[in-house]
């Protein structure tokens, strides 16, 4: 199977109709260009829109069903900026219902994929604080789907996606408000994981950066805004090995490339266009194959 990550989106409304029509053209050429590799699913992780309007929600979903791309988005903490969680949630999870009535995280199978998607972003963003932060529900769920993740030989891999970071891992997750603020029992719960590795992908930080593997053989995968990275994530899947790479969107039609910088520098608060080069990481931080061990039969 094939998959796509996409870091923060920051759709975002304008007032001005020149900027708008540069934010249409320039997000019909990246799902155009993504709908072209055919992947199974595609992933937003969080910040999908900017101020986390209806009128956000609503334009960006019709250029996505435009192309018909399996689009599945996990919420951030620019998406619930301004409704409650509620109000957003026919947007989130890909149709899939949540497996809280409070809120939007759920898990599912997926050919040898177990994906298990986190709510990390808390009710409404406040100014003052934008971390994450993972209720003790949703801990003691996250808990129970491991351990049920642990009795089924047929998935092979376990993947979990989120908006925020790990405190401690990618690129800027230990800095203020750049993680998980109960990071500590969200790995406690991650390392109940046995018999395979598990994979964490996230946004957030704005930033490309992969670590790992880790002690307990975690793997954490940061993906940047497209709006500063230009690029996305595609991930393959096969039996015995996962494959990351990171591609980045054609901008060279001049006219889409001037979408581009109208789209991001547009934006009038609560984005902050960043340099490409800090953003795109090094070659260590875009590409990544890990292999998976396989079980050698006993000798007769």
């Amino acid at each position: 199977m094939r998959f796509i990550v996409l870091g923060d989106l920051h759709f975002a409304e304008y007032h001005q109709p020149e900027l708008t029509e540069a934010r249409n053209r320039l997000f019909r050429a990246f799902f155009a260009q993504i709908a072209a590799l055919k992947p199974d699913i595609v992933f937003a992780l969080g910040d999908t829109v900017n101020y986390g309007t209806l009128a956000e929600l609503t334009n960006l979903y019709r250029l996505v069903a435009a192309t018909d791309l399996p689009f599945i988005a996990v919420t951030g903490n620019h998406d619930l900026a301004s409704l409650e969680k509620a109000e957003v949630a026919p947007f989130f999870l890909g149709g899939r219902t949540p497996a809280s009535v409070n809120e939007l995280y759920t898990a599912f199978n997926f050919e040898q994929v177990r994906f298990i998607l986190l709510d990390t972003s808390r009710i409404k963003l406040s100014d003052l604080d934008w971390s994450g932060y993972v209720s003790e529900e949703q801990v003691e769920w996250l808990r129970a789907e491991i351990a049920r993740f642990n009795t089924i030989a047929t998935h092979q891999y376990l993947i979990v996606l989120g908006h925020h970071p790990i405190f401690g891992t990618t690129e800027r997750s230990t800095e203020e408000m750049l993680s998980i603020f109960n990071s500590a029992e969200v790995y406690e719960s991650f390392a109940t994981l046995s018999g395979t590795l598990g994979i964490y992908f996230c946004g957030h930080n704005h930033a490309h950066s992969i670590i790992g593997p880790d002690a307990l053989g975690w793997y954490f995968v940061q993906t940047a805004a497209p709006l500063d990275c230009r690029s996305f994530r595609l991930v393959t899947v096969t039996e015995n090995r996962v494959e990351i790479e990171t591609l980045d969107f054609d901008l060279s039609d001049p006219t889409l490339r001037q979408a581009f910088e109208l789209a991001r520098t547009g934006i009038e608060s609560s984005f902050e266009p960043q340099e490409h080069a800090v953003v795109y990481g090094t070659f260590l931080d875009r590409s990544l194959t890990i292999k998976r061990e396989m079980e050698v039969p006993a000798s007769l």
